[in-house]
């Protein structure tokens, strides 16, 4: 689990669709362990930089829809995760995950 200087660094770094699904996919698949040292508004501040990159990223992955499509979803249950979790849960962040990454390794192997 990384720290929240970490996790800033890792963000702030972040050039490519594949940076910023990394540590999406970090949070939500240990998001248990992430609430013990974050409230929810820290997930959505994740969800509001993540946000921000969108229209960037666009332009750098015309290629990769399934990519740009799987953080656009990571990216709304960040930007409104108590509702989410309040609702599902940390089982459906595991499952939401668990269901992106099969959509990304069958768009990986059908390229």
């Amino acid at each position: 689990m990384y720290t929240n200087h970490e996790i800033g660094k890792i963000l702030d770094r972040a050039s490519n669709i594949d940076d910023f699904l990394y540590i999406q996919i970090e949070l939500l698949e240990n998001v248990e362990g992430y609430l013990k040292q974050f409230t929810s508004d820290y997930f959505n501040f994740i969800g509001e930089f993540c946000m921000k990159s969108v229209p960037i990223l666009i332009e750098k992955v015309a290629d990769q829809m399934d990519k740009l499509a799987s953080f656009h979803f990571m990216t709304m249950l960040f930007y409104d995760f108590e509702k989410f979790y309040k609702n599902g849960g940390a089982i459906y962040f595991k499952n939401s995950v668990a269901s992106i990454e099969e959509k990304l390794r069958k768009a990986v192997n059908t390229d």
